[in-house]
């Protein structure tokens, strides 16, 4: 196998492990690069009919989403919407990649945005249709034919074979002086347990160097979010390059480092994993009163709470 981002051919071992079910899952990292994936990489036959079919209920337990689901899908969507706010990116034709259960598509639809949104997954893009009403469609990103000014992705990258590929049908899609801004699990973070990193659902783990690299032909970098999560707004760039720009040496020491360093003791305590019970436990009360029957129900009373 060759990486998928520098096209070397020169690896350390990460992982064996499948954390959600402790199956054999190898994970590499590239001493070229820094990029951190599944070895093999399944092909995008695999991951298109996973997606379609089994990955909700192999991850949610569900065909679609619960009013917890809901819930928690409604908030992190105000905070992504804040993101955007707060950088002044807060109006336009707005495509959501991945688009889950339509929360996102939905709040933005309610906010200004022209809104819609690509999902894979039958179950959850018939559910956003039918209980929201709004342009979701069933497929992938290949099958979208319009332009927009604004596109999202929120924890879809990583499940993807090619990212250099999906960059470039992004940037197709996209106007000219158009945003993109996307999400993805933070490799390098502190706070990720040990028993919680590394999943067959995730093909691609993206350090901020690597996530940058792999946009480097078509979209420029101009504001991050490093935490858990990476969150990048990108722009469009006028003209394509001819190659990536990959990560220097020192940021792919960063990555080896982080890495070799990731452990529970580390969690507990510059991650502070220590507090996460608590947190959890605060987190299921919440939800056990939650009142609703409806998903509808759920995102306006969030709306009108922010």
């Amino acid at each position: 196998m060759s990486c998928i981002l520098c096209q070397k051919n020169d690896f350390k071992l990460v992982s064996t492990r499948d954390s959600k079910n402790n199956s054999y899952l190898k994970v590499v990292f590239c001493k070229g690069c820094g990029m951190v994936q599944q070895d093999p990489i399944p092909s995008e036959k695999e991951v298109n009919e996973y997606y379609s079919n089994e990955y909700r209920q192999d991850y949610k337990k569900t065909s679609i989403p619960k009013i917890k689901h809901v819930y928690r899908a409604g908030n992190l969507a105000m905070e992504r919407i804040n993101f955007l706010k707060e950088r002044n990116t807060i109006e336009g034709n707005l495509l959501d990649v991945g688009a889950g259960g339509g929360e996102f598509t939905y709040l933005t639809g309610r906010l200004g945005f022209i809104s819609q949104g690509i999902e894979p997954n039958i179950g959850y893009s018939n559910y956003a249709r039918k209980e929201y009403g709004i342009n979701l469609q069933t497929g992938q990103l290949a099958d979208v034919d319009k332009r927009f000014n604004i596109i999202t992705m929120f924890h879809a990258l990583e499940h993807i074979p090619d990212p250099i590929k999906t960059f470039k049908l992004l940037y197709e899609l996209m106007d000219q002086n158009g945003r993109l801004f996307i999400e993805v699990p933070n490799i390098e973070t502190k706070d990720a347990s040990p028993h919680n990193i590394y999943f067959k659902a995730h093909i691609q783990y993206f350090s901020s160097s690597t996530l940058t690299s792999a946009a480097s032909q078509y979209f420029e970098k101009i504001d991050e979010v490093r935490d858990s999560n990476l969150r990048i707004l990108f722009k469009k760039k006028d003209i394509v390059e001819d190659n990536l720009f990959f990560p220097s040496l020192g940021e792919v020491n960063q990555t080896a480092s982080r890495l070799k360093k990731k452990g529970w003791f580390e969690y507990l305590t510059y991650g502070l994993g220590y507090k996460k019970l608590p947190l959890r436990i605060k987190q299921l009360f919440i939800e056990s009163r939650l009142n609703y029957e409806s998903g509808i129900k759920v995102l306006d009373d969030i709306l009108k709470a922010k």
